[in-house]
């Protein structure tokens, strides 16, 4: 069965991991990409994946995701559109916004835990009933080292993606004997738009990677997008509940910090 073109849903599928995914998963998977604002780079992602890999059968859908009713939207839409379930999500939407606990107003926190934690267990609820009923499922969600080391700023963000990696576990055990899997990424420095601006600030200070990164170096969004392919593959069957790091070695003693 997951052989077929089974239906992938990646939420920010447009641009960075979640469009890094979105290239290692279509020459097996037809694929539903939300985004949320930009329409133009959402386009030119769709076009790209099409003339690519022209057996896949992809969409694009605009849809911002901040709270349960937003998720129900885009998964309904997706539905109507493709008339079937996705038996693929990968949680891939969010936004980091630092900023030190002590100065800044709650809600900012309360708007990010929203995106980054509540967001995927809303969509993994409407998902994973048909996963269920169909023995076949594979649920990947977005962490972050940051979930295992301390960066000031990061109160809110480190909060949710610890959150979200024991909501994996859980609903991985819970769903195991279905034949569906539930797994975490934590990505380290990967170079996507979210991180452009921190890579152009350590080259100006000419801070050289090796001296936080073994292997001296950030990592790109297919690389990640080909960890999420593996483990939404038939291959993975045996892997769930796991929380999958790929940051280069900078989880490795003294360069997380």
């Amino acid at each position: 069965m997951a052989e077929s073109r089974n239906l992938a849903l990646i939420t920010g599928g447009s641009s960075g991991i979640g469009f890094g995914a979105a290239l290692k998963l279509a020459p097996t998977h037809d694929l539903a990409l939300s985004f949320a604002q930009n329409e133009i780079k959402a386009k030119k992602a769709l076009h790209h994946i099409k003339d690519k890999y022209p057996n896949c059968e992809v969409e694009i859908f605009q849809k911002p995701l901040f709270k349960h009713e937003d998720c129900v939207a885009l998964y309904e839409s997706v539905q109507k559109h493709f008339q079937q379930d996705p038996l693929v999500l990968v949680n891939c939407a969010g936004r980091i916004r630092d900023s030190l606990f002590l100065g800044s107003d709650f809600s900012e926190h309360l708007d990010l835990i929203n995106e980054h934690l509540i967001v995927s267990m809303s969509l993994s609820h409407l998902a994973v009933k048909s996963m269920y009923r169909k023995r076949f499922g594979r649920i990947l969600n977005m962490s972050s080292i940051s979930a295992h080391y301390s960066k000031r700023g990061q109160s809110s963000y480190a909060a949710a993606k610890a959150g979200l990696e024991g909501f994996t576990r859980t609903l991985a055990l819970e769903v195991a004997h279905r034949g569906v899997t539930v797994n975490a990424i934590a990505p380290g420095l990967i170079e996507t738009p979210m991180t452009e601006k921190l890579l152009e600030k350590l080259k100006a200070k000419n801070k050289n990677l090796s001296s936080r990164i073994p292997a001296g170096r950030a990592g790109s969004a297919e690389e990640v997008g080909a960890l999420i392919a593996f483990l939404a593959s038939q291959e993975a069957a045996y892997i769930t509940g796991t929380v999958q790091v790929i940051d280069g070695g900078r989880s490795l003693g003294d360069s997380a910090s």
